[in-house]
């Protein structure tokens, strides 16, 4: 039996999105190439826009504004290209730093790591420490069972 045609394998290459919030990412090594008025360009955006900066420079010396205005215009779209790459490269270097597990921003002491003990924790007895205005208490598990029996029953009376 013949398949209906919207069942067929799309064309092209692949290019489907992938469920990414920004499909389309500017690279700041994509390669370009401009038609620009009376010339052909290659190169990336920041090299486009400097090729470009330095044709205006060369058309206003030379008397001809309207075509340095041109090369100004192409100017500027390989500018906001160039910008819009670097700003899209921090996005992920913060998006990257983000996702770095915040153990590696402090370190947990290694086993058999000497480290001084809090007075509290070396008794090991329920003593009490004040560490940047909350209480700390170490508790065995028999004395924490006390302490909940004596609230329960104080809250029961």
């Amino acid at each position: 039996m013949r398949q209906p045609q919207n069942a067929k394998r799309g064309r092209g290459r692949g290019r489907r999105g992938n469920g990414n919030a920004q499909p389309n990412v500017p690279n700041r090594n994509t390669s370009y190439e401009s038609n620009g008025p009376d010339v052909k360009l290659r190169g990336n955006a920041q090299q486009l826009n400097e090729k470009y900066l330095a044709l205006a420079h060369d058309a206003a010396a030379a008397g001809e504004r309207i075509t340095a205005e041109a090369y100004t215009q192409f100017a500027d779209h390989y500018f906001r290209l160039h910008q819009a790459a670097v700003d899209a490269a921090e996005e992920r270097r913060a998006q990257h730093a983000e996702r770095q597990p915040r153990a590696e921003a402090s370190p947990q002491p290694a086993i058999g790591d000497e480290r001084p003990q809090p007075q509290a924790e070396a008794a090991g007895n329920g003593a009490a420490e004040k560490a940047d205005g909350a209480e700390v208490v170490d508790l065995t598990p028999a004395k924490l069972s006390e302490m909940v029996q004596e609230e329960q029953d104080s809250a029961s009376a």
